[in-house]
């Protein structure tokens, strides 16, 4: 039955605050209004911002760990911003089932706009990976195993189409991290990257196969599983109508997934 992104996917959380039906869809992204700081890595800042906590932005999320601890992330609006826009707030368990610390801002980074989505996961080393939504990109950043400073917001390299959803994290059994997200570069219906439990290293996003039908585009992977063989199967949802695609990698292996050239369309939703 294989290791399934619903099911044993351990510390993977999402939060998506714009749906169409069931589908969360990444609505179309508009331009940094002006005045909007942009850091050399692409991420949109506000240093106008002092940090205040006002009105929630959707339900806190959580991450659990390996040690048992529990971190939880929550969009929060700042009275304070010059921008409008939300920003990430972090708090972690001092001790398994205990109390948790005071919410800390992660960063100047900005959240949205239109959509408050994060997600979040513990990487091999022990640390967190946190992603946001920015202006129709994901901005990237890393706090590391003992906890402290997040590193500084940085862009992630995967951008859906407007509407075609948002970004999807699975570990593999051997601790490798991928990410994946519908793509806007012609001829990938799909992207991801993988990072190595080794070094952890994310490599350049690789491309994951074309549908081969004009006109079709992928939403995020519906499900990601996987198999005996330790190869991965994902599904995705044609962003606009109910039908479902499949891919499978050719050969396992650590790092950067083996992708075949094409998607196959399913007979059913379950893809079966």
């Amino acid at each position: 039955m294989g290791r399934s992104l619903r099911g044993s996917l351990r510390a993977v959380v999402a939060l998506a605050l714009a749906c169409a039906g069931a589908l969360a869809v990444a609505p179309p992204a508009p331009a940094a209004p002006p005045g909007a700081a942009t850091a050399a890595s692409g991420c949109a800042m506000d240093g106008g911002a002092r940090g205040v906590a006002g009105g929630a932005a959707g339900d806190a999320v959580s991450v659990t760990r390996s040690d048992g601890r529990v971190d939880q992330f929550q969009v929060f609006y700042d009275p304070t911003a010059t921008q409008g826009l939300p920003f990430v707030w972090h708090r972690a368990q001092r001790e398994p089932g205990g109390a948790y610390e005071t919410w800390e801002r992660v960063s100047a980074g900005t959240v949205g706009p239109k959509a408050s989505f994060v997600t979040a996961t513990e990487n091999a080393a022990g640390g967190l990976e946190l992603f946001w939504l920015d202006h129709g990109g994901f901005c990237h950043s890393v706090q590391g195993p003992d906890g402290g400073a997040w590193s500084a917001p940085e862009g992630f390299g995967l951008a859906p189409f407007p509407y075609h959803g948002f970004l999807s994290l699975f570990t593999r059994s051997d601790g490798t991290l991928v990410a994946m997200a519908s793509s806007r570069t012609t001829g990938r219906a799909m992207e991801s990257r993988a990072q190595s439990p080794d070094d952890g290293v994310w490599q350049p996003p690789a491309p994951m196969g074309a549908v081969p039908e004009t006109g079709v585009g992928l939403s995020q992977p519906s499900t990601v599983t996987e198999l005996p063989d330790k190869r991965l199967k994902v599904t995705a949802r044609e962003w606009n109508r109910d039908r479902y695609w499949q891919i499978t990698e050719n050969t396992p292996g650590r790092g950067a997934p083996d992708w075949p050239a094409q998607w196959r369309l399913c007979a059913t939703s379950r893809c079966d």
